[in-house]
């Protein structure tokens, strides 16, 4: 099951003298803020709080949010520096082909082409080189690159992961 709200940035810091915020985008394009209207924070010490997108815009690599109600820096770092924007997962936006959610892959069952199974994916873990699933076999952990060698088939609405060649990554037997 999908969780209720997917993270779509990551709030930094304060900006400016308006109340905007520097935020990290969690997102594959900038783009995608255009079409947020309301979000919800997510905050680690300060709990859930709804909010109004007013504006944004592209700052580098990074996004400047500003949103009704939070007018100054000091309302922005108390309130949101540190916080987590959030959308209902029903709202993400479309990925392109073979390629999926964090959220759709955690819990996928992974098993060998054969059948056999190894696991359960607990993390997707971003490398420079590629992700790399972490999976909780019982007996321990393994870690499998999400690459073509290994991975053959991806099926997050049956929550499935077929695998194959992983047997030295297993370890004995």
């Amino acid at each position: 099951m999908p969780p209720a709200r997917v993270t779509v940035a990551r709030i930094v810091r304060a900006k400016g003298v308006r109340g905007e915020v520097r935020a990290e985008p969690m997102t594959h394009t900038l783009g995608r803020f255009a079409a947020l209207a309301s979000v919800w924070l997510e905050h680690p010490q300060r709990g859930e709080l709804a909010l109004e997108v007013e504006r944004w815009r592209p700052d580098g690599d990074h996004v400047l949010l500003k949103f009704r109600g939070i007018d100054t820096p000091e309302a922005a770092r108390e309130r949101l520096v540190g916080g987590y924007v959030t959308i209902p997962a029903d709202q993400v936006a479309a990925l392109p082909p073979d390629t999926y959610y964090v959220f759709q892959l955690t819990g996928c069952k992974v098993v060998a082409e054969g059948g056999a199974e190894i696991g359960v994916i607990r993390a997707v873990l971003s490398m420079p080189s590629t992700d790399v699933y972490q999976v909780d076999t019982g007996s321990g952990e393994v870690l499998i690159p999400a690459v073509r060698d290994f991975v053959v088939e991806v099926r997050p609405e049956e929550k499935r992961v077929v695998v194959r060649g992983v047997d030295e990554l297993l370890g004995p037997a």
